[in-house]
């Protein structure tokens, strides 16, 4: 039980408070608990508990979307295109448009790469010429804002990984078919089988890796274009 001559803080009151309204809320609908939160909710919550709105819009727009991965994504380790779309309150203008393009720039670039890009008052588009990979940045004026959106191609990375897998699970198979299995049969059965799951193994380890950092970098850029451009009405 609670001590009733215990002297509580101003915060403890704060947060007393905001977690008695969270069991009259249980008790009114207990169902709700398990629909989430919106982004205005959460912004909400953390005004509340004394932190800043913004930082929390800035963290979603970090957070990748994973709901509409496909089975075969999940079985990869990660999807070939990603896509990240945003909408702002701000209207581009020419000088607008070039802040957001010298901020992607910054952020989206990798050393070595050539990147193509132009800004002007109808918007601003921008992409690394990366090969194998390809990131691309599309930012148009729209009557109450300008949407982004961010888009990666892996294809040609995905071709290279499908290509040093195969390589390695045929010298696998050549080995266990021309050392292991005329001296034991099982074994060069077994060796086959196990040289063909261990490059998969590392292929989807390698994909799953590389798809964490690819959404990192995504995530660095969208948050870069957000500190440009302000924050955001809606995202995708």
């Amino acid at each position: 039980m609670a001590d009733d001559r215990r002297v509580y803080s101003d915060e403890e009151f704060a947060l007393i408070l905001r977690k008695a309204a969270e069991l009259a809320s249980r008790v009114e609908s207990p169902a709700a608990s398990s629909a989430g939160l919106t982004l205005t909710e959460m912004k909400s919550a953390a005004a509340q508990a004394g932190l800043d709105p913004a930082l929390i819009e800035r963290a979603a727009r970090m957070i990748a979307t994973t709901a509409a991965a496909s089975p075969i994504e999940r079985l990869t380790g990660g999807p070939v295109r990603h896509n990240r779309e945003a909408r702002f309150p701000v209207t581009l203008d020419e000088k607008s448009a070039a802040l957001l393009l010298s901020a992607v720039r910054i952020t989206g670039g990798l050393a070595g790469r050539q990147d193509v890009g132009h800004s002007s008052s109808l918007g601003m588009t921008w992409h690394d010429g990366g090969d194998p990979e390809s990131l691309s940045i599309t930012a148009r004026p729209e009557p109450d804002g300008t949407a982004v959106s961010v888009a990666l191609d892996r294809r040609g990375t995905l071709a290279l990984v499908a290509t040093a897998s195969g390589l390695a699970m045929f010298f696998s198979v050549l080995f266990a078919g021309s050392a292991l299995y005329p001296e034991s049969p099982a074994l060069g059965v077994v060796g086959g089988i196990a040289g063909i799951g261990g490059a998969l193994a590392v292929a989807r380890a390698y994909w799953a890796s590389s798809t964490r950092k690819v959404q990192e970098r995504i995530s660095v850029v969208m948050d870069a274009i957000g500190l440009t451009l302000g924050r955001p009405k809606t995202e995708d």
